[in-house]
């Protein structure tokens, strides 16, 4: 798609699909208000790619992960970083969430906290611009940090569990938490 506004890459990690899975979903029933286009990257060197390719005004790069995996995602995200610089990089899930100032000092530009659905459609309704979004925190042009406050959350069945339009399948769950009475 050419000239469109956002250029949406989402890192994707089999360990992370099905996040990324429901955040299209979401995606996929909005109106959004601007011009989008959604691309796969598969590794660090597809995302340089994409990213380098971009035909837009702004690039959001997703990203999805968990504590153990958060140093070396850093890495390559350091690495990425250097050969493609223009992007803007957006982590999500459980590490971001637990440690939002830690991911933006690993490198990360903005960290999306909770459950990303209203606040990634938001974003994108921005062209990426986090100023006034919910569930983000993140530093502007000054170094000053900014907690948006939590986001929205929608009831469960709000959206499908994937993206038709994509064919990425995830499994239906049908319980939050966990069966055995974890306390957490």
């Amino acid at each position: 798609m050419s000239g469109c506004d956002l250029t949406l890459i989402l890192r994707y990690r089999k360990a992370v699909t099905y996040g990324h899975h429901v955040l299209l979903a979401a995606l996929e029933e909005h109106e959004a208000t601007i011009r989008y286009e959604v691309v796969f990257a598969e590794s660090a060197a597809a995302t340089v790619e994409a990213i380098r390719e971009a035909d837009a005004e702004r690039v959001l790069v997703l990203w999805s992960f968990y504590s153990p995996d958060a140093a070396a995602l850093a890495e390559e995200l350091a690495s990425i970083k250097e050969q493609a610089p223009r992007a803007v990089h957006v982590a999500g899930g459980v590490h971001a969430t637990a440690e939002p100032v830690q991911t933006l000092d690993q490198g990360w530009d903005i960290a999306a906290v909770g459950e990303g659905e209203s606040t990634l459609l938001a974003l994108i309704d921005s062209a990426g611009d986090p100023e006034g979004i919910q569930g983000l925190v993140y530093r502007d042009e000054h170094g000053v940090l900014h907690r948006t406050g939590k986001a929205h959350r929608e009831p469960l069945g709000r959206y499908r569990a994937f993206p038709l339009t994509y064919k990425r399948m995830n499994p239906i769950e049908i319980t939050r938490g966990c069966v055995y009475a974890c306390a957490y």
